[in-house]
């Protein structure tokens, strides 16, 4: 084995062990494990997950977006520079 795959084995397995000691913010933790009624601990993790799906939806799209014009630009050029 290489060292670069030795590497990514001893990186893979140090971020599985410690996934499993994370803990959640407070916020979350008071949300979700805090004694009520099950349909509102749901609500709660359902608005979470929402929230972190459209964080994360943000980077995706300018990423997207400058890729895509790039691309276009790329292509572009390439046509206009084609004899003919």
């Amino acid at each position: 084995m290489t060292r670069r795959m030795i590497r990514v084995g001893f990186l893979l397995l140090l971020a599985l062990g410690w996934a499993a000691s994370v803990h959640a913010c407070p916020g979350c933790k008071e949300a979700l494990f805090d004694p009520g009624q099950l349909q509102q601990k749901l609500s709660a993790a359902k608005g979470y997950a929402w929230t972190i799906g459209l964080l994360l939806s943000v980077p995706f799209a300018l990423i997207g977006g400058v890729t895509a014009m790039v691309v276009r630009a790329t292509r572009q050029k390439a046509r206009l520079s084609r004899p003919g």
